[in-house]
């Protein structure tokens, strides 16, 4: 019976508050609100996993259930997907919107693009890392040219320039010797007397105000624009329209010129404008492929010359990297660089 009575005891002591040891409890209405004495966790060891033993029992309960749902909508699923043709019945993975690409981007890659039958054909006319002299390179190329039109001669060259400097811009003109083969539609820009001149000349159009305020409208009829010194105030509103274009009148391209007559007589004979682009690389046409191979020799001559002659301030180090000849639509040619520069003095003297 003392047994019993001391287990009794001691089962009851477990779930009674511990004796307080601080203030004795605090009288009056807040009494209710503010005890002065809190019972500690740790006197309840068993009756705190009483109270959490029901808690995961009912959340074991809840996440039986929702397996069940989920297993129950897997078979929905599966017998749905002959039906909507995606596994599970939830439709394509989600893939992000891409921007379209556009300008170079939008070109395929050099390994995914195709030539066509006449091009595979004619390229293995030619040594791919050989370098050629003049005259064959000429020849070879007069021999690729198979278009249905008559295709241009043109030269490329990669020359030792960073155009963002002042000092190593290359902006200049040459006058080919056998002419450019094509018929160049001239406008020119003057006023008083130049404008008879102009006419007598050979120019196609000629006018003042009256044709700058076509050009304002979108007049655009022409390959070349000659003015006079004395209309560039007026012409200096037409930057935007013309500068994209290229037909800006510029002093350095023989587009501004006193002497009207003698500017348009070069442009009809054959002189072209060349300039060095953002890359550093030169392109001129320099004739036909239907011109005789001394005709065209002579015109590709003259424009290796003059780009030595314009030859930058500030060009350092070697001068020409790569030189190239192509058509219009056939391969390139890769010339000897130290044969072409040789050939050219030889010929000048």
């Amino acid at each position: 019976m003392a047994t019993a009575a001391a287990a009794t005891a001691s089962s009851t002591s477990l779930l009674a508050p511990a004796a307080s040891t601080t203030a004795p409890a605090a009288s009056g209405p807040n009494a209710l609100f503010f005890p002065s004495s809190v019972p500690s966790l740790r006197a309840y060891p068993r009756l705190l996993l009483a109270f959490r033993r029901p808690a995961a029992a009912a959340q074991g309960a809840v996440l039986e259930e929702e397996e069940a749902e989920a297993d129950q909508r897997g078979q929905y699923d599966d017998d749905d997907d002959d039906d909507d043709g995606y596994e599970g019945g939830r439709g394509p993975p989600f893939t992000a919107p891409t921007r379209p690409r556009t300008g170079k981007a939008a070109l395929p890659l050099k390994r995914d693009r195709t030539r066509s039958k006449r091009f595979l054909e004619i390229q293995k006319l030619r040594e791919i890392k050989k370098d050629y002299d003049v005259p064959t390179a000429i020849s070879l190329m007069k021999r690729m040219s198979h278009a249905k039109f008559v295709e241009s001669a043109e030269a490329h060259f990669r020359m030792n320039l960073d155009p963002k400097y002042n000092d190593q811009q290359l902006r200049a003109t040459v006058n080919l010797p056998k002419g450019t083969g094509q018929s160049v539609k001239i406008a020119v820009l003057t006023q008083g007397e130049k404008i008879d001149e102009a006419r007598a000349a050979g120019a196609d159009i000629v006018g003042g105000e009256d044709l700058i305020e076509q050009i304002k409208g979108g007049f655009m009829e022409f390959d070349k624009l000659i003015a006079s010194p004395d209309m560039m105030p007026k012409v200096a509103g037409l930057g935007k329209i013309l500068g994209p274009r290229g037909l800006m009148p510029n002093p350095k391209a023989g587009t501004v010129s006193p002497n009207i007559t003698q500017a348009i007589e070069e442009f009809k004979k054959g002189k072209v404008e060349y300039r060095v682009d953002k890359s550093g690389i030169v392109h001129i046409p320099f004739g036909k492929v239907d011109f005789p191979e001394e005709d065209l020799i002579a015109n590709f001559m003259a424009v290796v010359r003059s780009v030595e002659r314009n030859k930058p301030s500030g060009a350092k180090g070697i001068y020409w990297k790569t030189a190239y000849l192509c058509s219009s639509m056939g391969p390139s040619i890769k010339l000897n660089i130290k044969e072409m520069l040789d050939y050219g003095l030889d010929s000048s003297d």
